[in-house]
């Protein structure tokens, strides 16, 4: 196997084990009582960075979106566009380029435009 192809491997196995792990919190997109909101309506910097703090402590936060996600992980030290230091922060890319930036403290559920659970 080649390097690229091994690096690509290893990215899709990291990207599916963050999704089988919210696979686990179904339940709770499903509750009316969790906020919903649309990828599209989110705003990014100029490097296509959201960043979304949990000021409010939400347990869970469900995200709609007709993108895909390719990755997720945890971001090394990194400073946003913004300026804002995301260093440990969890983050999902999508294949429209979009990278969601996001405190460890919220369960994050990726729905697709129907609804149904990405992943």
């Amino acid at each position: 196997m080649a390097a690229a192809e091994f690096e690509s491997a290893a990215a899709t196995e990291l990207a599916a084990a963050a999704f089988d792990a919210a696979a686990g919190h179904h339940a709770v997109a499903a509750r009316s009582d969790v906020l919903t909101l649309e990828l599209a309506d989110l705003v990014g910097d100029s490097n296509g960075e959201i960043v979304l703090f949990n000021d409010s402590h939400l347990p869970a936060l469900a995200l709609r979106t007709d993108s895909a996600p390719i990755e997720a992980g945890e971001m090394g030290s990194h400073v946003t566009a913004a300026g804002d230091d995301v260093t440990g922060y969890r983050y999902v890319a999508f294949n429209d380029g979009t990278k969601l930036i996001f405190q460890d403290s919220v369960d994050l559920v990726i729905l697709g435009a129907n609804g149904d659970l990405h992943g």
